[in-house]
């Protein structure tokens, strides 16, 4: 009895499968090797919209495995980078909130003391006053 005769689908999901392992393994041999569905369609030699219509399962086994996959340098360089952005946000917050307490404290002493000093004008305290040249 002869094997039984495999059909285009079943060949072109090989096909995706070992793509996927490659470039899980990161051994891509004809794309980039990154977690792409791009580099999948390259990787397997199928264009991407028979990947879609056709093994949408294998595409979604691989958008998750990607997602869990190990996370590239650069991805782990711009998390630290926003770690270090959002404490230096909240410092500045915090030097904000420090600074705007200071200027209405600044802001109250500077109305006491207007108010003093338009109270203090209208004392009026008469100074004898000796012009030079006058003889008394």
């Amino acid at each position: 009895m002869p094997p039984p005769r495999t059909t285009r689908t079943d060949d072109e999901r090989q096909l995706v499968l070992a793509a996927m392992s490659r470039i899980r393994d990161n051994t891509a041999q004809h794309g980039n090797g990154a977690h792409t569905v791009v580099a999948l369609a390259s990787e397997s030699g199928i264009p991407r919209q028979r990947l879609y219509e056709h093994h949408a399962d294998l595409l979604n086994e691989f958008k998750a495995a990607a997602a869990t996959g190990p996370v590239a340098t650069n991805a782990l360089a711009l998390q630290r980078q926003l770690a270090q952005a959002r404490e230096h946000n909240h410092q500045l917050a915090a030097e904000n909130t420090e600074l705007r307490a200071k200027i209405r404290t600044l802001s109250a002493a500077i109305a006491e003391l207007t108010h003093q000093g338009a109270e203090a004008t209208h004392v009026v305290v008469p100074m004898p006053r000796r012009h030079p040249g006058l003889s008394r």
